[in-house]
């Protein structure tokens, strides 16, 4: 009955989420006792407050600050993050995070058009003695993105960068170039339609939230894509903000797009510059008009990497060493930047689309058995890699199947990169976002609840096999039109040949609907951990991101025992995300430390994709880079556990 009616249900899962979650989450949140709540830990940040005080800390520049930028901007562009001119709910997608992040306040919002109007509010801002903080889709995981308490009476500026979303082809469509706000989704829906044999960087992982290409970077973003290795580039404009000799704020731009006509070369005194040019192209393509024969330059800036090219070998090479983490400091300063340099537009490659591609479920009875065909089979050649090889324990399985049906749903019918989905996303924030004691949960109590209505979202081979063993990857593989995919599945073979049927199971989709629904599987797992947390009474839940040494992949071991132990892992590189579930009376942040200190004992690296942010201390030399970057400490202060005070003072 549900199966034919499901896409009618579905089509309008706005209004129904809307609607249903509001009158069940209603009664739910009735039963709720308010004093455990307000203690309890939940994996994302909730909304305590939202505004600036009304201005009484304040200097005459800073109360001053909001009328200045609207004459910029227009009053539609800036938010007064002020209470007699601010909104909860309006603010609130700004001001808490998309997993944790909350309690901060903003003197404004700022959704700037044009790049121009970035730069100059820039100096605005800090000339009236305020920080920055450089946002995009604000879809952070660990607190970076948005703001927190800054303990030198400097009140923070939000600059939203998602109105500048405009990309377009270079070099043929080997490369594009990506405003700030160009999201994710975006970019892998639209490169295809221009090259139908070319595809972007990210095309699976969070894009159904539209992150920002710029957030990838500037937060080392890596993901599913085996082949093409984390967000990188050393070609990109952004903005520092420096003091000269005589004490006074500069604004500079730094260029190095490499793009011929853009060059900071082609321009002279009151001849126009990089930003008005760059702005330039990418009307242009708003109008219609193909950029696809701009080309880099011949300059250095023109010949730097934009992806990390040395990836694949890397990747494949079974040492101590980690594939990837955040506090890595090579590369053009704003790679893995955290927000500590304002990131106007980057470049970034493309690459060649699978002429078709197979997609497999695979189980193991033991972690040992699924370690040796990640050695033996994944990681052999750096020239026939998986496109993808995702992990997850029999905890992430039951998770999913008993909380994240509906969302799972969802996706299978409106596609990964639908932009529809981040409309419901949003739609769930502002429901959290209501003065409405425990609003926060209803949503995720409603879906937790109508789980069981929900079809399981893998095929019935797979589901079995998912129950009856307690590890299995996900793992897609394409053909490039070098045989290399036939060497890679004759591996597989030979590996499951050479091991006892009950070790290993492995079943291949007979159609895209079969292979959407693992994708839909693993993408909802991050999501359906905190709706099983909240559906079950006083269960409190953390999260935490590492990368564990290439030759390495053990579990490490804890001191408390957890209700639930999510593990999934981006396999090929051993990067791995935890979401623990504990009961109501355990310390759960020591439990925490506990597992971090248990990484870096076993030699891992943390964190390894979603940045510092609130959740980390980065190591010194990461916070000597940070410091050089900004010296004036204007930019995200406090992210990774440097001061929040004017150039660092203690």
């Amino acid at each position: 009955m549900f199966s034919g009616n499901k896409k009618k249900i579905i089509g309008s899962s706005p209004v129904v989420l809307v609607g249903i979650s509001l009158v069940t989450g209603i009664s739910i949140g009735r039963w709720s006792k308010n004093d455990a709540e307000q203690n309890r830990v939940l994996p994302n940040g909730l909304p305590r407050t939202c505004c600036a005080d009304e201005g009484e800390n304040l200097s005459e520049l800073q109360r001053a600050l909001p009328s200045k930028l609207r004459r910029v901007l227009g009053p539609k562009n800036v938010l007064d993050g002020l209470k007699r001119g601010g909104s909860s709910t309006i603010l609130a997608p700004y001001l808490t995070g998309a997993r944790l992040g909350s309690g901060g306040s903003a003197l404004c919002v700022l959704t700037p058009r044009s790049l121009q109007e970035v730069a100059t509010c820039v100096k605005l801002i800090v000339d009236a003695d305020c920080v920055i903080l450089p946002q995009g889709s604000n879809t952070g995981l660990t607190g970076g993105s948005v703001p927190r308490v800054v303990h030198d009476g400097r009140p923070v500026v939000v600059i939203s960068m998602k109105y500048l979303d405009s990309f377009f082809p270079i070099d043929g469509g080997k490369r594009v170039v990506c405003m700030a706000g160009a999201g994710l989704a975006d970019l892998s829906r639209d490169i295809p339609t221009w090259f139908p044999d070319r595809e972007s960087h990210s095309i699976l992982g969070s894009t159904f939230l539209n992150p920002t290409t710029a957030a990838g970077v500037a937060f080392g973003s890596g993901g599913t894509q085996l082949r093409k290795g984390p967000a990188y580039t050393d070609r990109a404009m952004y903005i520092k903000v420096q003091q000269n000799k005589f004490g006074e704020n500069v604004v500079k731009v730094v260029n190095r797009l490499g793009i011929n006509g853009i060059e900071d070369k082609d321009f002279h005194e009151g001849s126009g510059n990089a930003v008005d040019q760059l702005e330039a192209y990418q009307r242009d393509v708003k109008e219609g008009y193909s950029r696809a024969m701009v080309t880099s330059s011949r300059s250095p800036n023109g010949q730097a990497k934009a992806h990390d090219t040395n990836y694949a070998t890397h990747v494949c090479k079974n040492n101590e060493d980690v594939s990837r983490y955040n506090a890595d400091c090579s590369g053009l300063e704003c790679n893995r930047s955290e927000g500590k340099v304002l990131i106007l537009a980057t470049v970034h490659d493309t690459f060649p689309s699978p002429a078709h591609s197979r997609h497999f479920w695979i189980s193991f009875a033991d972690l040992e058995t699924a370690l040796a065909f990640r050695r033996e089979v994944c990681l052999q050649n750096a020239k026939d890699l998986p496109v993808s090889v995702e992990y997850m324990n029999r905890d992430s399985f039951d998770v999913i199947d008993t909380a994240g049906r509906g969302q799972a749903s969802i996706i299978q019918l409106l596609g990964v990169s639908s932009p529809y989905i981040k409309h419901l996303w949003n739609i769930k924030l502002w429901i959290e976002s209501l003065p409405i004691t425990n609003s926060n949960l209803w949503c995720d109590q409603f879906l937790y609840y109508v789980n069981s209505i929900f079809p399981e979202t893998l095929p019935k081979r797979m589901m079995e096999s998912g129950t009856a063993m307690d590890h299995h990857v996900a793992m897609t593989v394409g053909e490039f039109g070098d045989g290399n995919m036939k060497i890679l599945l004759d591996r597989l073979h030979t590996f499951a040949s050479n091991h006892d049927k009950e070790k290993i199971v492995i079943h291949e989709c007979q159609s895209s609907s079969e292979a959407q629904s693992l994708t839909a599987f693993r993408f909802v797992a991050a999501s359906a951990f905190r709706t099983w947390c909240v559906g079950n009474d006083g269960a409190q839940g953390i999260s935490v991101d590492y990368a564990l040494p290439k030759n390495g992949g053990q579990i490490p071991k804890l001191t408390s025992v957890p209700l639930k132990r999510m593990r999934y892992s981006h396999f090929g590189c051993n990067v791995v995300h935890e979401d623990l579930a504990y009961g109501p009376n355990v310390d759960v942040e020591a439990a925490k430390l506990q597992l971090k200190r248990t990484v870096e004992i076993k030699k891992g690296k943390l964190p390894a994709e979603h940045g510092h942010g609130t959740e980390y201390h980065a190591p010194k030399p990461t916070q000597k880079r940070w410091k050089q970057m900004d010296p004036l400490n204007v930019f995200n202060p406090g992210v990774g556990g440097l001061s929040t005070n004017y150039k660092y003072k203690e």
